[in-house]
């Protein structure tokens, strides 16, 4: 009995850290807050600035995307692999805080534990 307890208590934590989820199309109103959302990567670019930030266009490309999740070369040693190579195609889900950027809304992150590739 004391495992199951456990392992409920255990879930429940899990679940809160990743943040509430949302649909993409309602994450512009959560705007501040810290959500997980789902959707498929379209799109990705890298600019060719010396800062390299990366961008990852969820559900249709650039600047048609429901969302984008943004991520500045600082961060980029705290993922295993490229970012803007190895999740475009792939349905992942990501936590962080929302922003609104350019009138769209933006996740962005600092490290591969705010993705999970589905």
């Amino acid at each position: 009995m004391k495992q199951v307890i456990l392992l409920v208590v255990s879930v429940f934590f899990i679940h809160m850290a990743w943040g509430q989820n949302v649909i993409p199309d309602s994450l512009a109103n959560y705007e501040g807050k810290t959500v997980t959302v789902c959707g498929k990567v379209a799109d990705t670019y890298v600019t060719k600035s010396e800062k390299k930030i990366t961008h990852l266009n969820f559900d249709h490309p650039y600047p048609n995307q429901s969302f984008s999740v943004t991520i500045f070369s600082a961060d980029l040693p705290h993922f295993s692999y490229v970012p803007s190579e190895f999740l475009k195609g792939k349905n992942v889900c990501v936590t962080g805080k929302v922003k609104i950027y350019g009138g769209k809304p933006e996740i962005v992150i600092s490290s591969e534990s705010q993705l999970k590739v589905e």
